[in-house]
């Protein structure tokens, strides 16, 4: 089976942006649905950070996203598995009271995942794993010690990682508890990179000037040959002349 895999679709940035949102939404529409369709994909894993503001939601971004880009998920049989983000979160200290929750969990194909959760399919396991805080770091890293699958994908902050086209984090988790796995996919840093059996993503679209050259789009995962592969998006918003 092949897993659609995106990450930080932060519908709503940059202060509701009309002009962000209709091209964030029209990518969706134009590019990954019909991927999914022509490729006969019919599960998506969303790696956090589903909209941009922790705090309040703006009606007209609502109302978007859940006419297309939920709504669509649904009516395609899509199965749609999310792992809370630092931005889903309304308290920094808990992910008890999140966006997603609140806003989507109506939808039958909506499978919000807030605490470490492990799905099966082809005989492979992989662990999905939200956003560590102070609430639940003791459980998460516990998971992490005990799991059994090779593949975990998840929503980390880890120090020494690309948070931007050659910077690098500093503070946050370390990386100890993960070497141990086969492969790590990461959402939560924008910039796409690799290091050691980490990857981080990517977001699938620019979002701000320092997107400009960085390689955009989202990932297919393959539970049979566990082979990860990126379609790229070429069409981009900010350019260096």
């Amino acid at each position: 089976m092949k897993i659609a895999i995106i990450n930080d679709t932060h519908f709503g940035v940059r202060n509701d942006s009309s002009f962000f949102l209709e091209r964030f939404l029209t990518y969706f529409e134009e590019k990954f649905f019909p991927y999914l369709i022509e490729n006969k994909i019919t599960t998506v894993f969303h790696l956090g950070d589903l909209l941009d503001r922790r705090k309040y939601v703006n009606i007209h971004t609502l109302n978007q996203v859940k006419k297309r880009f939920i709504e669509p998920l649904s009516e395609m049989g899509i199965d749609f598995h999310m792992v809370i983000g630092n931005h889903d979160m309304y308290f920094r200290n808990t992910n008890e009271i999140n966006s997603a929750s609140e806003l989507f969990s109506d939808y039958d194909n909506f499978n919000l995942h807030e605490t470490p959760f492990v799905f099966e399919h082809d005989g492979l396991c992989i662990g999905l794993v939200p956003w560590v805080c102070r609430e639940n770091e003791e459980k998460i890293l516990e998971f992490l010690e005990n799991c059994s699958c090779p593949i975990v994908m998840g929503h980390f902050e880890l120090s020494g990682y690309q948070v931007l086209s050659g910077v690098n984090f500093k503070g946050g988790m370390s990386d100890a508890s993960l070497k141990r796995f086969e492969m790590v996919l990461s959402g939560h840093f924008h910039s796409r990179s690799q290091k050691n059996n980490v990857h981080y993503l990517g977001t699938q679209y620019d979002m701000t000037f320092a997107d400009a050259d960085c390689q955009k789009g989202f990932s297919v995962f393959d539970t049979k040959t566990r082979n990860l592969e990126f379609i790229e998006n070429k069409d981009g918003i900010f350019y260096v002349l």
